[in-house]
């Protein structure tokens, strides 16, 4: 799964969207830490559709039931923001110097050994746990239905809820966003 900050208002030639392309419409790097890291891949294969044999990203069943973190501090926003940035850098490096584009690159990242990616997101992970204020060791899938049965609790009592995005009460959300955007590979 694959997710950018969108900071242009024009879609490449190029690109053919259909009913299936799915659009993350937020221009900051804590978001994009959040929708890229293997917390919200794991809720994806858990709660996405099935098409034959191959997963489908909806919207319904996967974005919307996905709990964000409901109280990360600012510096835990900081550090997935920074390893989310980290993530695409490392990204964009490796694109530089393997052919075949992003699947390329993450079929070089499945194969045994150190890979400078895999530390990336390795990193993001971990961010992004500390931002949920999860184990490490924990089961995460576990984790995020008790954190979703919690937040439903809380919008039903009309209790407040952290929703995607940046978390309201964030002191500058404009650190948080950079000039980052789609790109051709």
């Amino acid at each position: 799964m694959f997710t950018f900050n969108v900071t242009s208002t024009f879609v490449e030639s190029g690109i053919a969207p259909t009913y299936a392309l799915k659009i993350f419409a937020f221009e900051d790097d804590f978001s994009y830490g959040i929708l890229q890291s293997n917390a919200h891949s794991h809720w994806f294969i858990a709660k996405c559709s099935k098409l034959k044999a191959d997963f489908r990203y909806t919207p319904e069943s996967v974005f919307d039931t996905f709990p964000w973190p409901q109280n990360p501090t600012a510096a835990r926003i900081d550090a997935v923001a920074e390893a989310g940035r980290e993530v695409r850098r490392v990204r964009d490096d490796a694109l530089t110097k393997i052919q075949g584009g992003l699947r390329a690159v993450y079929r070089s990242v499945e194969l045994p050994g150190k890979h400078p990616l895999k530390e990336a997101q390795a990193a993001l992970d971990s961010a992004v746990l500390a931002a949920y204020g999860f184990p490490r060791k924990g089961d995460v899938l576990a984790q995020l239905l008790a954190l979703n049965l919690e937040v439903s609790r809380r919008e039903k009592a009309g209790e407040p809820a952290t929703a995607p995005g940046i978390p309201s009460g964030y002191p500058d959300p404009s650190r948080l966003v950079t000039d980052d955007c789609i790109r051709a590979y």
